[in-house]
């Protein structure tokens, strides 16, 4: 880790060139660094906190004016970090930027390492680590709903809704605390089974969270979802429909696509890469061969895989060795081309469905894509997509601590039932404890040690 006493300065835009470009330094001389690479156009006895000042920014090596600018000050603690913070606005180009980059850093300040503004926020209080990891993913987001959730994330949702499982364990911890070591003491504690119940619910509410990153993985990185069926039955057609614009190239001739054809799209705002690929079936051509290689190979990766057939026409060979290959995996089935008159009996849908989700759409037209979206969230999350506003967990270094969280709870709460030693429970009850503080970066003893003898009676 780098010096914190160093004054940090780096480019905090998009590189490249732009209308505006803004260069952020951090640090205890932050403010004498302003004023020796930026001329206010008003002479100013001290620079305002929180105002916009316009100057010129000054080459420190000729001492010659490079460009107009505006400086903003935020002094310490009140600022993105908790230091002395100042934010200048200069005109996007590059060569500006790095000239004054140099500047600042002939004159004493240091480039940053990625991450390290938002690093020294954490060190000085500013945020917790949830919420300093949640600036990442906001930053990332590529659908406004991935910003949506992200956003919670880095407001403290996460770390105000994971307070009253922390006050729970500590209130328990404390009483076994009070127990072990003041025994002879009347405290009025709760019972072992009471206790124990509580803990249980602690653990039903911290497996709610555990099962909630199942969204908030996909939720985050999106999802990859693979269009497969013999040729011929509109996967393309699908392809574009799902995309809403004309991706892939669609032909009457039968294995017109030879190769994966990728694109990237959203389905109610989470990421999802959708797979055209080439139509299953034997060939003796070697290219078409190729294809379908790397389709079996795509369905293989995918999070989520449509399997397509054509309602219009009566089953084929293709259409059941497909279906066997595809046996062990989950997937959706498409009735494409419902438009037209269906030749499949109900029977024949059902058996060929099996446990798998199935619809009939029409590519051509659009008719029933809207519900094929909705039942391709359905197949992804199960009873959990209607969860859009609460907190879903999407961090897997979260969905970890809480599961180890859990697990010192169920120990904690076999202990206390079975009647062993309060110590017993305590390990483990402290190590869930620290387990959920790991989230939000914070340690406890001091904590429960305050707890502890602020239950007690003036004079002990």
């Amino acid at each position: 880790m780098k010096d914190l006493q160093d004054t940090i300065c780096a480019l905090s835009t998009a590189p490249g060139r732009a209308g505006i470009a803004v260069v952020r330094l951090s640090g205890v001389e932050s403010f004498g660094l302003l004023r020796k690479v930026f001329a206010p156009d008003k002479a100013l006895a001290d620079l305002p906190a929180r105002h916009a000042i316009l100057g010129r920014i000054i080459d420190a090596r000729t001492g010659t004016e490079i460009d107009q600018a505006l400086a903003t000050c935020f002094p310490s603690p009140n600022s993105y970090t908790g230091e002395d913070v100042v934010e200048i606005s200069l005109h996007g180009s590059p060569v500006l930027v790095s000239v004054l980059l140099d500047s600042l850093c002939a004159h004493g300040a240091r480039l940053a390492e990625p991450g390290e503004f938002t690093m020294r926020a954490f060190l000085r209080g500013r945020m917790d680590l949830a919420q300093a990891e949640a600036v990442r993913d906001v930053v990332e987001a590529t659908t406004v709903y991935q910003a949506q959730v992200a956003s919670r994330q880095r407001s403290g949702d996460l770390s105000r809704q994971l307070e009253p499982a922390k006050s729970l364990l500590t209130d328990i911890i404390v009483q076994l605390e009070s127990a072990v070591e003041f025994a002879e003491e009347d405290l009025g504690l709760e019972s072992r089974e009471m206790l124990a119940g509580k803990l249980g619910h602690a653990q039903e509410e911290v497996g709610k969270w555990i099962d909630s990153f199942r969204r908030g993985r996909i939720v985050r990185d999106g999802f990859s979802m693979a269009i497969v069926g013999r040729p011929n039955v509109g996967k393309s057609s699908l392809f574009n429909a799902l995309l809403a614009q004309d991706r892939s190239i669609v032909l009457e001739t039968p294995g017109t696509t030879r190769d994966l054809v990728s694109e990237y799209t959203n389905l109610e705002g989470i990421p999802v890469r959708l797979l055209d690929t080439a139509g299953v079936r034997a060939s003796g051509d070697r290219v078409e061969q190729i294809g379908v290689d790397r389709s079996f190979r795509a369905m293989a990766d995918a999070d989520a895989i449509l399997l397509v057939v054509d309602a219009s026409q009566p089953p084929e060979e293709e259409d059941e060795r497909l279906r066997e290959r595809l046996a062990a995996m989950s997937c959706i089935l498409v009735m494409n081309k419902c438009d037209l008159a269906s030749v499949w009996s109900p029977e024949q849908k059902q058996a060929y469905a099996g446990d798998w989700p199935s619809m009939g759409v029409s590519a051509l037209t659009g008719e029933h894509i809207d519900l094929l979206r909705k039942a391709i969230l359905e197949h992804l999350f199960g009873d959990s997509t209607a969860q859009r506003d609460g907190i879903l967990v999407t961090n897997l270094r979260h969905c970890h601590c809480l599961e180890a969280a859990r697990d010192h709870l169920a120990r904690a709460s076999a202990a206390l039932r079975q009647g062993l030693s309060e110590e017993f429970a305590l390990v483990d009850l402290h190590a869930g404890l620290r387990s959920l503080g790991a989230i939000t970066g914070e340690t406890s003893v001091e904590d429960i040690l305050g707890e502890i003898f602020s239950r007690f009676c003036v004079g002990k």
